[in-house]
């Protein structure tokens, strides 16, 4: 048995949850959204389509929302330690 390829709404899925830092082994809405987004890429009538892709559009956006929380807040010590680094290596360069 061969494994199908992925086709174009798989990739992009796949795509959006490495971009949000989820891993399907790790998140079972991950692994979900990939499955949908599976049988859009192989449905055959537009409605079962259509039906598929409203839910992986409510999943990924969930886990957008997740991986939004799951960020840590910058500060303003976060602001001043970058400033810094920027400065050193600017300096490090003119010299």
């Amino acid at each position: 048995m061969t494994t199908p390829r992925a086709g174009p709404v798989e990739r992009a899925t796949r795509a959006e949850l490495r971009k949000l830092g989820m891993s399907v082994q790790e998140r079972g809405a991950a692994a979900l959204a990939v499955s949908l987004a599976r049988q859009i890429d192989s449905a055959r009538g537009a409605v079962a389509a259509a039906a598929a892709a409203h839910q992986l559009r409510g999943i990924l956006a969930d886990l957008a929302a997740e991986a939004a929380d799951l960020r840590p807040e910058r500060d303003a010590l976060d602001d001043l330690r970058e400033r810094r680094s920027l400065r050193d290596r600017s300096s490090a360069a003119s010299s």
